[in-house]
């Protein structure tokens, strides 16, 4: 943003509530020095939160504090909001170096939608989903992945609103019938593998699972005609759960963090180590003639052109 639009004041103010809500109590003094400004702005931004009812002043002391009305900043940001948040950082990098789009979704009644997606960042994604597309969870990896370490209750009221919403009677016949087995196959492999008949894309996904409760998946897709399905469980399934893990434990990490600089630190510092196994060039494995009839270059001019 140009610096001529900012406001000044307002990101004085932010720093201020930063520091008090890291560092608790404070004096005027403390505040100016944390945030670089003079004492006497200090004692301006202090007041006027306080007019505000975000900070009170400490009877017959020079003591600042936060009220509960700093709450009210956050209520509309949730834990899975702050998991999406630290995620980001890690599903580029990870994405940078496979080159296979990745997505992270969330189930919002009996769809998935998107919330990280590198898809417009990868010349290999053939169809490119936005930030807040929906799909049916049971036509999704990430939602069968989701579905299928969720709790019982939640998962027979994902159920009970597909039927109620007429969704299920566009499932194939027999399909809520081998749906069990499905999710139990999914709960013992720890990922879903789908190579969808009527795309030319397949997926791959885990569950995202904080406290042992299932909030999302994590999704890569792939070009079904240039990885044969064994190929691509051996040498992808394992990077995409380190990325979930790895998701996990920064999330972790922001949560038992006390500053604000150590949550910056830890949002920026990738816990994902490559290679954790080495991935194939995505063409180089299987076909590159096929990438050659796709992109219109050779497999070699392929992989020149995209490391």
């Amino acid at each position: 943003m140009d610096e001529r639009q900012e406001v000044k004041s307002l990101k004085k103010a932010l720093r201020a509530l930063t520091f008090l809500n890291c560092h608790g109590e404070s004096t005027v003094t403390e505040v100016a020095t944390a945030i670089g400004v003079p004492r006497t702005t200090s004692y301006r931004l202090l007041e006027t939160l306080a007019s505000e009812g975000y900070v009170e002043k400490q009877p017959h002391s020079h003591i600042y504090r936060l009220t509960s009305m700093v709450q009210k900043l956050s209520s509309g940001f949730g834990d899975c909001d702050l998991v999406v948040e630290v995620a980001k950082p890690l599903i580029n990098r990870v994405g940078e170096w496979i080159r296979w789009p990745i997505a992270l979704a969330t189930p919002v009644g009996a769809d998935m939608m998107v919330r990280i997606a590198t898809d417009f960042d990868t010349p290999l994604a053939i169809d490119r989903y936005y930030i807040g597309f929906r799909t049916p969870m049971l036509h999704a990896p990430a939602g069968l992945a989701y579905l299928a370490h969720c709790s019982e209750q939640t998962r027979a009221s994902i159920l009970d609103l597909v039927q109620r919403s007429g969704d299920g009677a566009k499932q194939p016949a027999g399909f809520f019938g081998g749906l069990d087995y499905r999710l139990d196959l999914i709960r013992s492999q720890g990922f879903c593998h789908i190579r969808f008949a009527q795309y030319r894309e397949g997926g791959l996904a885990v569950p995202l699972i904080v406290d042992g409760c299932a909030i999302g998946g994590i999704v890569m897709r792939y070009t079904k005609s240039t990885l044969k399905a064994a190929q691509l469980e051996e040498h992808y399934v394992p990077i995409v759960q380190k990325l979930a893990a790895d998701i996990v434990e920064a999330y972790k990490r922001r949560l038992g963090s006390s500053t604000a600089d150590s949550d910056e630190a830890h949002a920026e510092a990738a816990p994902f180590e490559e290679p954790l196994v080495a991935p194939p060039f995505p063409f180089a494995v299987a076909a590159p003639a096929a990438a050659a009839r796709l992109y219109g270059q050779s497999g070699s001019g392929l992989q020149r052109a995209l490391r």
